[in-house]
Protein backbone atom coordinates (compact mmCIF):
# COMPACT_ATOMS: atom_id res chain seq x y z
CA UNK A 1 0.00 0.00 0.00
CA UNK A 2 1.44 3.55 -0.77
CA UNK A 3 0.83 6.93 0.30
CA UNK A 4 1.24 9.82 -2.22
CA UNK A 5 3.23 11.93 -0.30
CA UNK A 6 3.90 15.01 -2.69
CA UNK A 7 3.86 15.82 -6.67
CA UNK A 8 6.83 17.30 -8.33
CA UNK A 9 8.60 17.01 -11.51
CA UNK A 10 11.12 15.33 -12.68
CA UNK A 11 13.82 14.12 -15.84
CA UNK A 12 13.17 10.94 -18.26
CA UNK A 13 16.10 8.58 -17.80
CA UNK A 14 16.26 8.29 -21.84
CA UNK A 15 15.34 11.32 -23.68
CA UNK A 16 16.22 14.22 -20.42
CA UNK A 17 12.73 15.40 -21.46
CA UNK A 18 10.37 17.08 -17.64
CA UNK A 19 7.76 14.67 -16.48
CA UNK A 20 5.49 14.59 -13.95
CA UNK A 21 6.23 12.67 -10.40
CA UNK A 22 5.34 11.61 -7.77
CA UNK A 23 7.06 10.82 -4.04
CA UNK A 24 5.11 7.84 -2.20
CA UNK A 25 5.37 6.60 0.94
CA UNK A 26 5.53 2.11 1.01
CA UNK A 27 7.20 0.30 3.72
CA UNK A 28 8.63 2.82 5.55
CA UNK A 29 10.73 4.04 2.46
CA UNK A 30 10.30 6.98 0.22
CA UNK A 31 10.04 6.26 -3.80
CA UNK A 32 9.68 8.97 -6.63
CA UNK A 33 7.63 7.75 -9.39
CA UNK A 34 7.87 9.14 -12.39
CA UNK A 35 6.38 8.04 -16.37
CA UNK A 36 7.61 9.07 -20.02
CA UNK A 37 4.66 8.22 -22.49
CA UNK A 38 7.77 7.42 -24.93
CA UNK A 39 9.85 5.49 -22.69
CA UNK A 40 7.88 4.08 -19.93
CA UNK A 41 8.10 4.39 -15.81
CA UNK A 42 10.52 4.21 -12.95
CA UNK A 43 10.25 4.12 -9.41
CA UNK A 44 13.06 4.64 -7.08
CA UNK A 45 13.70 5.25 -3.37
CA UNK A 46 15.22 7.87 -2.10
CA UNK A 47 14.28 8.07 1.77
CA UNK A 48 14.71 5.68 4.48
CA UNK A 49 12.22 6.36 7.08
CA UNK A 50 9.05 8.32 6.48
CA UNK A 51 8.50 9.76 9.92
CA UNK A 52 11.90 11.21 9.34
CA UNK A 53 11.79 12.07 6.20
CA UNK A 54 8.73 14.42 7.01
CA UNK A 55 10.00 15.93 10.14
CA UNK A 56 13.10 17.07 8.11
CA UNK A 57 10.77 20.17 6.28
CA UNK A 58 10.69 21.41 10.22
CA UNK A 59 14.72 22.29 9.43
CA UNK A 60 14.33 24.46 6.34
CA UNK A 61 16.00 27.86 5.92
CA UNK A 62 14.24 30.27 5.44
CA UNK A 63 14.47 31.13 1.59
CA UNK A 64 17.34 33.27 0.42
CA UNK A 65 16.88 33.96 -3.72
CA UNK A 66 20.13 34.54 -5.84
CA UNK A 67 21.21 38.46 -6.07
CA UNK A 68 19.71 38.13 -10.07
CA UNK A 69 18.67 35.38 -12.29
CA UNK A 70 20.03 34.80 -15.62
CA UNK A 71 16.71 33.59 -16.95
CA UNK A 72 14.33 35.89 -15.23
CA UNK A 73 11.43 34.33 -16.94
CA UNK A 74 11.22 29.80 -17.22
CA UNK A 75 8.62 28.75 -18.66
CA UNK A 76 9.65 24.62 -18.35
CA UNK A 77 12.16 23.89 -15.26
CA UNK A 78 14.78 22.37 -15.09
CA UNK A 79 15.61 22.84 -18.82
CA UNK A 80 16.26 26.81 -19.13
CA UNK A 81 18.27 27.17 -15.91
CA UNK A 82 20.82 29.45 -15.21
CA UNK A 83 19.52 30.21 -12.30
CA UNK A 84 16.35 31.27 -13.18
CA UNK A 85 13.45 32.49 -11.79
CA UNK A 86 11.87 29.50 -10.31
CA UNK A 87 15.10 28.92 -7.98
CA UNK A 88 14.44 29.81 -4.34
CA UNK A 89 17.87 29.71 -2.85
CA UNK A 90 21.09 31.24 -3.33
CA UNK A 91 24.55 30.27 -3.91
CA UNK A 92 26.93 29.05 -1.47
CA UNK A 93 29.63 26.75 -3.16
CA UNK A 94 30.59 28.25 -6.78
CA UNK A 95 32.39 25.40 -8.63
CA UNK A 96 34.70 26.23 -10.90
CA UNK A 97 35.89 24.05 -14.10
CA UNK A 98 39.46 24.47 -15.22
CA UNK A 99 39.96 21.53 -17.10
CA UNK A 100 38.47 18.27 -17.95
CA UNK A 101 41.95 16.34 -18.62
CA UNK A 102 42.82 13.50 -15.60
CA UNK A 103 45.94 11.64 -14.23
CA UNK A 104 43.89 9.23 -13.77
CA UNK A 105 40.96 7.28 -15.57
CA UNK A 106 38.58 6.07 -12.37
CA UNK A 107 35.90 3.52 -13.31
CA UNK A 108 33.38 6.02 -11.52
CA UNK A 109 33.48 9.59 -12.56
CA UNK A 110 30.66 12.12 -12.50
CA UNK A 111 32.74 14.64 -14.99
CA UNK A 112 33.46 11.46 -17.78
CA UNK A 113 37.19 12.85 -17.56
CA UNK A 114 39.82 11.89 -20.63
CA UNK A 115 36.44 10.06 -22.13
CA UNK A 116 33.48 12.88 -22.80
CA UNK A 117 35.15 13.13 -26.77
CA UNK A 118 36.26 16.85 -26.36
CA UNK A 119 39.59 18.66 -24.36
CA UNK A 120 37.82 21.44 -21.66
CA UNK A 121 40.54 23.05 -20.65
CA UNK A 122 39.87 26.82 -20.34
CA UNK A 123 42.13 29.77 -21.10
CA UNK A 124 42.79 32.05 -18.66
CA UNK A 125 40.54 34.98 -19.84
CA UNK A 126 37.43 32.39 -19.85
CA UNK A 127 38.33 31.51 -15.99
CA UNK A 128 38.45 35.13 -14.99
CA UNK A 129 35.00 35.29 -16.92
CA UNK A 130 33.79 32.90 -14.54
CA UNK A 131 35.35 34.69 -11.54
CA UNK A 132 33.02 37.39 -12.55
CA UNK A 133 29.99 35.86 -12.44
CA UNK A 134 30.70 34.51 -9.48
CA UNK A 135 31.56 38.29 -8.02
CA UNK A 136 28.73 39.14 -9.69
CA UNK A 137 25.96 37.23 -8.63
CA UNK A 138 27.18 35.85 -5.13
CA UNK A 139 26.81 37.65 -1.57
CA UNK A 140 30.32 37.41 0.09
CA UNK A 141 31.62 35.49 1.38
CA UNK A 142 32.15 34.01 -2.04
CA UNK A 143 33.73 30.54 -1.70
CA UNK A 144 34.65 28.98 -4.50
CA UNK A 145 35.67 25.17 -5.23
CA UNK A 146 38.36 24.59 -8.20
CA UNK A 147 37.54 20.87 -10.08
CA UNK A 148 38.01 19.44 -13.16
CA UNK A 149 38.99 16.94 -14.24
CA UNK A 150 42.16 16.89 -12.27
CA UNK A 151 42.63 20.68 -11.34
CA UNK A 152 47.10 19.70 -10.17
CA UNK A 153 47.62 19.22 -14.12
CA UNK A 154 47.62 22.96 -14.60
CA UNK A 155 50.81 24.38 -13.92
CA UNK A 156 49.42 27.75 -14.00
CA UNK A 157 46.68 26.92 -11.05
CA UNK A 158 49.01 29.04 -8.57
CA UNK A 159 48.18 31.78 -10.75
CA UNK A 160 44.19 30.74 -10.87
CA UNK A 161 44.23 30.78 -7.26
CA UNK A 162 45.60 34.15 -7.16
CA UNK A 163 43.33 35.49 -9.70
CA UNK A 164 40.45 35.13 -8.01
CA UNK A 165 41.34 35.91 -4.79
CA UNK A 166 42.36 39.27 -6.17
CA UNK A 167 38.93 39.37 -7.96
CA UNK A 168 37.40 39.58 -4.72
CA UNK A 169 36.96 35.20 -3.95
CA UNK A 170 37.46 34.89 -0.17
CA UNK A 171 37.58 31.09 0.32
CA UNK A 172 39.80 29.30 -2.27
CA UNK A 173 39.49 25.22 -1.94
CA UNK A 174 40.95 22.82 -4.99
CA UNK A 175 39.01 19.27 -5.49
CA UNK A 176 42.16 16.65 -6.34
CA UNK A 177 42.77 13.35 -6.19
CA UNK A 178 46.54 14.24 -4.55
CA UNK A 179 48.43 12.64 -6.76
CA UNK A 180 50.75 15.37 -7.31
CA UNK A 181 50.91 17.22 -4.50
CA UNK A 182 51.85 13.71 -2.38
CA UNK A 183 55.49 13.89 -4.27
CA UNK A 184 55.47 17.37 -5.30
CA UNK A 185 56.07 19.90 -2.69
CA UNK A 186 57.47 22.77 -4.44
CA UNK A 187 53.77 22.69 -6.59
CA UNK A 188 51.76 22.48 -3.31
CA UNK A 189 54.17 25.62 -1.68
CA UNK A 190 52.63 27.44 -4.58
CA UNK A 191 49.31 26.80 -4.27
CA UNK A 192 49.45 27.45 -0.47
CA UNK A 193 51.47 30.38 -1.34
CA UNK A 194 48.84 31.87 -3.81
CA UNK A 195 45.84 31.34 -0.95
CA UNK A 196 44.47 27.96 -1.00
CA UNK A 197 42.21 27.59 1.72
CA UNK A 198 41.79 24.21 1.79
CA UNK A 199 41.96 20.65 -0.38
CA UNK A 200 39.08 18.94 -1.02
CA UNK A 201 40.81 14.68 -1.31
CA UNK A 202 39.23 12.41 -2.91
CA UNK A 203 39.62 9.29 -0.22
CA UNK A 204 37.35 6.12 -0.76
CA UNK A 205 39.15 4.38 2.10
CA UNK A 206 42.19 2.68 4.03
CA UNK A 207 42.49 -0.43 1.74
CA UNK A 208 43.91 -0.53 -1.50
CA UNK A 209 41.15 -2.95 -2.41
CA UNK A 210 38.58 -0.36 -2.06
CA UNK A 211 40.86 1.76 -4.66
CA UNK A 212 41.28 -0.71 -7.38
CA UNK A 213 37.66 -0.72 -7.76
CA UNK A 214 36.81 3.16 -7.75
CA UNK A 215 40.19 4.27 -9.47
CA UNK A 216 42.22 1.51 -10.75
CA UNK A 217 44.93 1.42 -9.33
CA UNK A 218 46.80 1.38 -5.36
CA UNK A 219 46.09 4.62 -4.11
CA UNK A 220 46.35 5.02 0.12
CA UNK A 221 49.94 5.75 0.66
CA UNK A 222 49.45 8.74 -2.09
CA UNK A 223 47.04 10.07 -0.08
CA UNK A 224 48.67 9.47 3.43
CA UNK A 225 52.14 11.08 1.81
CA UNK A 226 49.63 14.00 0.39
CA UNK A 227 48.08 14.61 4.15
CA UNK A 228 51.42 14.64 5.44
CA UNK A 229 52.61 17.16 2.87
CA UNK A 230 49.33 19.26 3.38
CA UNK A 231 50.16 19.30 7.05
CA UNK A 232 53.98 20.56 6.90
CA UNK A 233 52.41 23.38 4.14
CA UNK A 234 49.72 24.15 7.00
CA UNK A 235 46.64 24.01 4.73
CA UNK A 236 43.12 22.38 5.72
CA UNK A 237 42.17 18.76 4.13
CA UNK A 238 38.54 17.47 3.83
CA UNK A 239 38.42 13.77 2.88
CA UNK A 240 35.57 13.33 0.30
CA UNK A 241 34.31 9.36 0.04
CA UNK A 242 32.25 8.16 -2.29
CA UNK A 243 30.32 5.81 -1.05
CA UNK A 244 28.50 2.45 -2.58
CA UNK A 245 26.88 -0.16 -0.76
CA UNK A 246 29.22 -2.97 -2.72
CA UNK A 247 32.70 -1.37 -2.34
CA UNK A 248 33.04 0.65 0.93
CA UNK A 249 30.22 1.12 2.92
CA UNK A 250 31.34 -1.18 5.63
CA UNK A 251 34.63 0.92 5.80
CA UNK A 252 33.10 4.27 6.89
CA UNK A 253 33.71 3.97 10.34
CA UNK A 254 37.40 3.01 9.87
CA UNK A 255 37.75 6.26 7.39
CA UNK A 256 36.57 8.35 10.22
CA UNK A 257 38.95 6.85 12.65
CA UNK A 258 41.36 7.75 10.51
CA UNK A 259 40.60 11.00 10.10
CA UNK A 260 40.43 11.88 13.58
CA UNK A 261 43.73 10.82 13.84
CA UNK A 262 44.83 12.90 11.14
CA UNK A 263 43.16 16.34 12.91
CA UNK A 264 44.24 18.88 12.78
CA UNK A 265 45.34 18.83 9.61
CA UNK A 266 42.41 16.89 8.31
CA UNK A 267 39.50 18.82 9.21
CA UNK A 268 36.39 16.79 7.95
CA UNK A 269 35.14 13.92 6.29
CA UNK A 270 32.44 13.97 3.27
CA UNK A 271 30.52 11.15 2.21
CA UNK A 272 28.87 11.46 -0.96
CA UNK A 273 26.74 8.19 -1.90
CA UNK A 274 27.62 7.23 -5.00
CA UNK A 275 25.63 9.14 -7.87
CA UNK A 276 25.09 7.32 -11.42
CA UNK A 277 25.92 10.33 -13.73
CA UNK A 278 29.07 10.79 -15.62
CA UNK A 279 30.42 7.01 -15.92
CA UNK A 280 29.47 4.67 -14.22
CA UNK A 281 29.89 0.47 -14.30
CA UNK A 282 25.92 -0.07 -15.32
CA UNK A 283 22.33 1.33 -15.14
CA UNK A 284 21.95 0.88 -11.23
CA UNK A 285 18.80 -0.08 -8.89
CA UNK A 286 18.08 0.28 -5.48
CA UNK A 287 20.59 -2.24 -4.05
CA UNK A 288 23.10 -0.07 -5.71
CA UNK A 289 22.41 2.91 -3.81
CA UNK A 290 22.65 4.34 -0.12
CA UNK A 291 20.19 7.17 1.56
CA UNK A 292 21.19 9.29 3.94
CA UNK A 293 19.59 7.71 7.01
CA UNK A 294 21.07 4.31 6.09
CA UNK A 295 24.71 6.12 6.24
CA UNK A 296 23.84 7.68 9.08
CA UNK A 297 23.15 3.98 10.19
CA UNK A 298 26.04 2.78 9.41
CA UNK A 299 28.53 5.19 10.99
CA UNK A 300 26.24 5.11 14.41
CA UNK A 301 26.98 1.21 14.36
CA UNK A 302 30.41 0.87 12.85
CA UNK A 303 31.64 3.56 15.54
CA UNK A 304 30.19 1.73 18.65
CA UNK A 305 27.95 4.50 18.48
CA UNK A 306 30.49 7.18 19.41
CA UNK A 307 28.55 9.09 16.40
CA UNK A 308 24.87 8.79 16.64
CA UNK A 309 22.44 8.85 13.80
CA UNK A 310 20.92 11.47 15.70
CA UNK A 311 23.72 13.70 15.67
CA UNK A 312 23.54 14.67 11.99
CA UNK A 313 21.44 17.45 10.63
CA UNK A 314 20.84 18.92 7.54
CA UNK A 315 22.51 21.97 6.85
CA UNK A 316 19.25 23.48 5.92
CA UNK A 317 20.52 25.95 3.60
CA UNK A 318 20.20 23.56 0.66
CA UNK A 319 17.24 21.29 0.34
CA UNK A 320 16.91 19.36 4.17
CA UNK A 321 17.31 16.02 2.27
CA UNK A 322 19.70 17.00 0.22
CA UNK A 323 22.98 16.70 2.69
CA UNK A 324 23.50 16.07 6.47
CA UNK A 325 26.50 17.61 8.79
CA UNK A 326 27.69 16.30 12.41
CA UNK A 327 30.53 18.28 14.40
CA UNK A 328 32.90 16.85 16.87
CA UNK A 329 35.80 17.87 18.92
CA UNK A 330 38.51 14.85 18.79
CA UNK A 331 39.78 13.80 22.17
CA UNK A 332 43.30 13.22 23.13
CA UNK A 333 42.43 9.42 22.52
CA UNK A 334 41.28 9.62 19.37
CA UNK A 335 37.20 9.75 20.56
CA UNK A 336 34.46 12.16 19.13
CA UNK A 337 32.53 14.41 20.93
CA UNK A 338 29.72 15.33 19.16
CA UNK A 339 28.27 18.84 19.81
CA UNK A 340 25.63 18.45 17.20
CA UNK A 341 22.15 16.77 18.14
CA UNK A 342 18.61 16.10 16.46
CA UNK A 343 17.49 16.23 20.14
CA UNK A 344 17.25 19.85 20.28
CA UNK A 345 14.77 20.17 17.63
CA UNK A 346 14.61 22.21 14.87
CA UNK A 347 16.08 25.80 14.98
CA UNK A 348 14.09 29.09 14.69
CA UNK A 349 12.76 30.09 11.48
CA UNK A 350 12.43 33.44 11.82
CA UNK A 351 15.96 34.20 10.60
CA UNK A 352 18.11 33.29 8.06
CA UNK A 353 19.71 29.97 9.95
CA UNK A 354 23.10 30.08 7.75
CA UNK A 355 23.80 33.80 8.87
CA UNK A 356 22.80 33.59 12.25
CA UNK A 357 24.85 30.20 13.13
CA UNK A 358 28.22 32.29 11.37
CA UNK A 359 27.33 35.16 14.01
CA UNK A 360 26.85 33.18 17.07
CA UNK A 361 29.91 30.89 16.12
CA UNK A 362 32.30 33.70 15.48
CA UNK A 363 30.94 35.42 18.61
CA UNK A 364 31.85 32.11 20.16
CA UNK A 365 35.12 31.89 18.85
CA UNK A 366 36.02 35.19 19.75
CA UNK A 367 35.18 34.93 23.08
CA UNK A 368 37.87 31.58 23.03
CA UNK A 369 40.55 33.35 21.78
CA UNK A 370 40.31 36.24 24.08
CA UNK A 371 40.20 34.25 27.24
CA UNK A 372 41.27 31.04 26.77
CA UNK A 373 45.02 31.05 25.36
CA UNK A 374 47.75 28.95 25.15
CA UNK A 375 48.04 25.11 24.63
CA UNK A 376 45.19 22.21 25.42
CA UNK A 377 46.77 19.42 28.30
CA UNK A 378 45.62 16.36 27.32
CA UNK A 379 46.10 15.53 31.25
CA UNK A 380 43.59 18.08 32.11
CA UNK A 381 40.29 16.77 31.92
CA UNK A 382 38.63 20.70 32.61
CA UNK A 383 36.09 22.85 30.73
CA UNK A 384 39.08 25.13 29.56
CA UNK A 385 41.28 22.63 28.30
CA UNK A 386 38.39 21.12 26.35
CA UNK A 387 37.32 24.65 25.12
CA UNK A 388 41.33 25.10 24.14
CA UNK A 389 41.80 21.41 22.45
CA UNK A 390 38.13 22.75 20.33
CA UNK A 391 39.78 25.35 18.74
CA UNK A 392 41.71 23.19 16.30
CA UNK A 393 40.94 19.27 16.95
CA UNK A 394 37.75 19.32 15.47
CA UNK A 395 36.15 17.42 12.41
CA UNK A 396 32.92 17.47 10.71
CA UNK A 397 31.54 14.40 9.35
CA UNK A 398 28.70 14.82 6.62
CA UNK A 399 27.28 13.49 3.65
CA UNK A 400 25.53 15.10 0.29
CA UNK A 401 23.25 12.69 -1.87
CA UNK A 402 23.46 14.14 -5.10
CA UNK A 403 20.54 13.44 -7.66
CA UNK A 404 21.27 11.58 -10.43
CA UNK A 405 18.49 11.19 -13.02
CA UNK A 406 16.36 8.73 -11.79
CA UNK A 407 16.43 10.36 -8.38
CA UNK A 408 16.03 13.89 -9.67
CA UNK A 409 13.01 16.38 -8.89
CA UNK A 410 12.82 19.59 -9.39
CA UNK A 411 11.66 20.37 -5.57
CA UNK A 412 15.46 19.93 -4.65
CA UNK A 413 17.20 21.43 -7.56
CA UNK A 414 14.86 24.46 -7.31
CA UNK A 415 16.56 24.81 -3.49
CA UNK A 416 20.48 23.64 -4.33
CA UNK A 417 23.28 26.09 -3.02
CA UNK A 418 25.96 24.65 -4.81
CA UNK A 419 26.42 25.56 -8.62
CA UNK A 420 28.45 24.95 -11.25
CA UNK A 421 29.86 28.18 -13.24
CA UNK A 422 30.13 28.20 -17.23
CA UNK A 423 31.96 29.85 -18.95
CA UNK A 424 28.75 31.72 -20.81
CA UNK A 425 27.84 33.60 -17.09
CA UNK A 426 25.30 31.05 -15.74
CA UNK A 427 25.34 29.19 -12.54
CA UNK A 428 23.44 25.88 -12.63
CA UNK A 429 22.45 23.61 -10.06
CA UNK A 430 25.49 20.70 -9.84
CA UNK A 431 23.46 18.11 -10.26
CA UNK A 432 21.21 19.17 -12.87
CA UNK A 433 24.35 20.16 -14.42
CA UNK A 434 25.66 16.77 -14.43
CA UNK A 435 22.69 14.83 -14.78
CA UNK A 436 23.45 11.79 -17.67
CA UNK A 437 21.03 10.03 -19.63
CA UNK A 438 21.03 6.37 -20.16
CA UNK A 439 22.75 6.61 -23.52
CA UNK A 440 25.42 9.38 -21.90
CA UNK A 441 23.81 12.60 -23.38
CA UNK A 442 24.72 15.27 -20.54
CA UNK A 443 21.95 18.26 -19.07
CA UNK A 444 24.27 21.22 -19.48
CA UNK A 445 27.57 19.56 -19.28
CA UNK A 446 28.20 19.45 -23.13
CA UNK A 447 26.49 22.71 -24.04
CA UNK A 448 27.92 24.48 -21.60
CA UNK A 449 31.53 23.45 -22.15
CA UNK A 450 31.82 22.57 -25.94
CA UNK A 451 31.63 26.10 -27.14
CA UNK A 452 34.90 26.34 -25.06
CA UNK A 453 36.68 23.36 -26.34
CA UNK A 454 38.58 21.60 -29.14
CA UNK A 455 37.55 18.10 -30.23
CA UNK A 456 39.33 14.86 -29.87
Amino acid sequence: MSDKLSETSALCPVCLKTIKAVKVAEDDKVFIVKECGDHGQWKVQIWSGVEHYNYLYEFAAVQKPPLKYAVPECNDCPQDCGLCNMHKQHTCLNVVEVTNICNLNCPICFATANGCGYRYHPSMDDIKKMFRTVVDHVKSPRVVQISGGEPTIRDDLPEIIRTAKDMGIEHIEVNTNALRISHDTEYLKALADAGTDSFYFQFDGIDDNIYMQTRGRPMFDVKKKAIENCGAAGVGVTLVVTVSPKINLDHVGKIIEFAAMNVPTVKGVHFQPITYFGRYPAEPTDSDRVTLPDLAKEIEKQTMGMLKADNFLPTSCSNVHCDMKSLSVVLPDGSLFPLTTMALGPPTRTDDIADKTRTEVSKLWRFIEDTMDGPADPQDRSWRSFVSRAKTHYLTVSAMAFQDVWTGEVERWERCCIHMVTPDGKLIPFCLFNCTAVNGDTMYRRRSFCPHSEPL
